[in-house]
């Protein structure tokens, strides 16, 4: 009985934090905090029954108290994998994260995403089709492929980046199924 009580609170709980707008997450404990240039809808505690209770509060305390929550509860997996809790994936990264990401991932992985982009399927066109969020990467990968020699005009991972992207701005199919 317990449990299903516990079960029923958190499920209250998870309710009410959905219900509130995304500039604010306040918690049912925690003080509020202004999410306009954040990117998570939970402190450093992580997502779970933690987050909803004590917010992104900024005190260590708080989040302390959320993550020793989110351990005694032990729902963060459940909670990752069904989307609850604030523990879904914020899609509202800026263009520039994304550019940065990218610029990290081409640095780190150049000869392989050249090598990739010259047969145009591989690992790393899924990797920064995922980064670019795009939905499609056998298309993303081809019209990459297209335009190797452009993209790789210049060894730097800020101009190869800025091309990749132009890739996918001046593509219709792109542009609708990408995140940029």
């Amino acid at each position: 009985m317990k449990r299903f009580l516990v079960i029923v609170i958190a499920a209250c709980v998870s309710m009410t934090a959905f219900a509130q707008g995304a500039k604010k997450n306040t918690g049912l404990i925690g003080k509020s905090v202004d999410k306009s240039e954040q990117t998570a809808a939970y402190g450093m505690a992580g997502c779970g029954l933690g987050s909803v209770l004590f917010g992104e509060t900024e005190s260590r305390g708080g989040q302390v108290l959320a993550a020793t929550t989110n351990g005694i509860y032990g729902n963060g997996t459940f909670a990752m994998s069904s989307g609850t809790s604030n523990c879904v994936p914020d899609n509202s990264a800026t263009t520039a994260q994304m550019k940065k990401n990218m610029e990290m991932f081409v640095a780190a992985n150049r000869e392989s995403l050249a090598n990739d982009i010259a047969k145009s399927n591989g690992e790393t066109i899924v990797a920064i089709s995922n980064i670019m969020g795009c939905k499609d990467s056998a298309y993303l990968g081809a019209k990459l492929q297209a335009r190797y020699e452009t993209i790789f005009a210049s060894k730097e991972e800020t101009v190869v980046t800025e091309n990749m992207m132009n890739t996918v701005t001046t593509d219709r199919y792109l542009i609708e199924n990408c995140k940029l």
